[in-house]
């Protein structure tokens, strides 16, 4: 015989005081305990008449919850009683979670969309995934106190409570969430191939982002780092390796795995970059420029190659960024640089100099000319140099017309 207790526990409370009210359910297979997500100050809870004292302000509406609760179990008990299906804590815990045994939960997806995926992502993708499924995993036990929530339930209103919680509780920015929500998307298409769930839950969920100011460097600044007389050996290598970037438009991770293999003989004698991008595999060509290949020389047989294979000798992303706050104080340059931002200024000046947008997203590796886009803005030098050439063809114009 089924016994239902409910119990007002004070453990894994972060309110001094006060207890969750659980179920605890005996006389199946195994012991059933079930938390109500009720939370009320134990001196609020009436343990002889296993109810919420009338004192509390919600008392009506907490005793009708834990009535509903009580209800649905024997509703559940009696139906599978009288068709003569079995009855097991399992079952039963799942139809209290609203979820069929054999559904998988968010969690699991995830895990599996890795596994299934790991040969095609990165090692920096896959922690993406797995920050998705820790923030979605502490969600979960913090906010809706269950381990996982069932695929065939996921909805609007899970998304965008979801997405309430990333911003408000995680303090996380619209891009972050975006990104956070994405990956999730990417997740659930899979688990709709594989027929795990039939609808989508984000068939009417967006979310959004907003414009983000990237920082460059333009021509005169970077030129003030090339002057800058550095003495410390480390010092000096970082600024190099980061010049090395601002000329060839390569990530960190591109920079650092670049060997003398991928460097090959182009048209006119010229050298030219040709890899595969560590982050999306996309091809890029990359014709190397003069200061490019004068820094290649000045590290060809430098004693901090780990490998000599490798073009320039790399230290970490977190030391180099801590290294570059140095630098751009001795050039008195007031913006915030990270290894990133060479990238960012190589697409910049590449466009500031009026070159195809096209051979620019080429050079870069992107995977979509929309990409490239972000940085086609118009800077400064680029509307006075358009501006000065509208300027000299209008004066142009007139002194041909006063000659006629």
């Amino acid at each position: 015989m089924i016994k239902m207790y409910f119990l007002c526990c004070s453990y894994r409370t972060r309110i001094k005081d006060h207890g969750i009210i659980k179920l605890r359910i005996v006389g199946l297979d195994k012991q059933i305990n079930h938390s109500t997500r009720i939370c009320i100050p134990i001196s609020d809870w009436d343990s002889k008449r296993v109810q919420v004292k009338a004192r509390n302000e919600q008392a009506y509406i907490l005793n009708k919850q834990i009535d509903d609760l009580r209800s649905k179990i024997i509703t559940f008990v009696e139906s599978r009683t009288k068709s003569n299906e079995i009855i097991s804590a399992e079952l039963l815990k799942s139809h209290l979670s609203g979820r069929s045994i054999g559904t998988k939960g968010i969690i699991d997806m995830i895990q599996n969309y890795i596994d299934i995926n790991k040969g095609r992502l990165s090692h920096n993708t896959i922690k993406q995934y797995k920050s998705i499924q820790s923030k979605l995993m502490k969600y979960f036990e913090k906010e809706l106190l269950i381990p996982d929530f069932p695929l065939d339930k996921l909805n609007y209103r899970f998304l965008n409570d979801y997405r309430i919680y990333l911003e408000l509780k995680c303090m996380n920015g619209p891009n972050t969430i975006d990104r956070d929500i994405k990956r999730l998307k990417a997740v659930i298409h899979l688990a709709q191939k594989l027929e795990i769930i039939k609808d989508d839950p984000f068939k009417n969920f967006k979310s959004q982002t907003v414009v983000t100011h990237r920082s460059s460097l333009n021509i005169n600044e970077i030129a003030s780092i090339e002057d800058l007389s550095i003495q410390n050996e480390t010092v000096d290598l970082v600024r190099d390796a980061f010049l090395f970037m601002c000329y060839t438009g390569l990530s960190y991770s591109d920079l650092k795995n670049l060997s003398y293999n991928q460097i090959y003989q182009s048209i006119g004698r010229k050298r030219i970059i040709k890899l595969q991008r560590h982050k999306t595999d996309e091809h890029c060509m990359v014709p190397l420029m003069d200061k490019a290949e004068k820094l290649i020389s000045k590290y060809k047989e430098h004693p901090a190659k780990s490998n000599q294979d490798i073009v320039l000798p790399v230290i970490s992303n977190q030391k180099m960024n801590q290294y570059l706050k140095i630098i751009m104080q001795l050039a008195g340059i007031n913006k915030l640089i990270t290894c990133h931002v060479a990238r960012h200024s190589f697409a910049t000046n590449s466009l500031e100099f009026n070159i195809p947008i096209e051979t620019v997203s080429r050079m870069l590796g992107h995977t979509n000319i929309k990409t490239t886009q972000i940085y086609a803005k118009i800077t400064e030098t680029k509307l006075m140099n358009d501006f000065t050439a509208f300027d000299l063809a209008i004066r142009r114009d007139e002194q041909i017309l006063k000659a006629i």
